[in-house]
C-alpha cells in the first residue's frame, strides 16, 4: 500500500536521509539539481533561499539584541547593588534613624525587576517585539 505522505513528513524524511548520509554542505549545483529533480522552479528556489537568508539574518540580529539587553540589564544590576549598599550602609551608620534606605531600595528594586521581565522575556511578546524593531531601526540608522 503507498502511503501518502504530506509536505512534512516529505521535509523530516529527507532531513534524515541526508543527515545519515553525513552531507554537510551542497553547492549551489547540487541544490538546484535536487530542487530540478523536485519538480520545484527555479524561481521557487532563489524565493526560498532569500527566504532562507533574511530568517538567518533576523535570528542573527536577535541574538545580538538579547546580548545587549543583557549587559544592559547586568549593568543596571551592578549599579543597584553599589548604591543601594552604600546606602544601607550609611543608613545603618547613622544612629537612631528612620529606615529610609529601604525607599530606594523597594522603588529602585521594582525598576530592576521590569528591567529583569524585558531582558528575559518574561513580559509581552508585541513588547520586545517593538523594543526589537526599535533597536533594529536605531542600529540601521547609525550603519547608515
Amino acid at each position: 500500500m503507498d502511503y501518502p505522505y504530506t509536505a512534512s513528513d516529505v521535509q523530516t524524511i529527507l532531513e534524515r536521509a541526508l543527515a545519515r548520509q553525513h552531507h554537510n554542505e551542497f553547492s549551489e549545483a547540487q541544490l538546484l539539481e535536487m530542487a530540478q529533480e523536485m519538480g520545484i522552479a527555479p524561481e521557487t528556489l532563489d524565493r526560498a533561499k532569500l527566504d532562507l537568508f533574511a530568517e538567518s539574518q533576523d535570528a542573527e540580529l536577535r541574538q545580538s539584541f538579547d546580548q545587549k539587553q543583557r549587559q544592559e540589564f547586568k549593568s543596571h544590576l551592578i549599579t543597584y547593588a553599589i548604591v543601594n549598599t552604600f546606602l544601607v550602609g550609611l543608613n545603618i551608620a547613622i544612629p537612631e534613624s528612620h529606615p529610609w534606605s529601604l525607599y530606594p531600595l523597594l522603588g529602585w528594586g521594582m525598576g530592576v525587576m521590569l528591567d529583569a521581565a524585558a531582558t528575559f522575556k518574561w513580559i509581552d511578546h508585541d513588547d520586545y517585539e517593538k523594543a526589537f524593531r526599535k533597536w533594529k531601526k536605531k542600529r540601521k540608522r547609525l550603519q547608515d
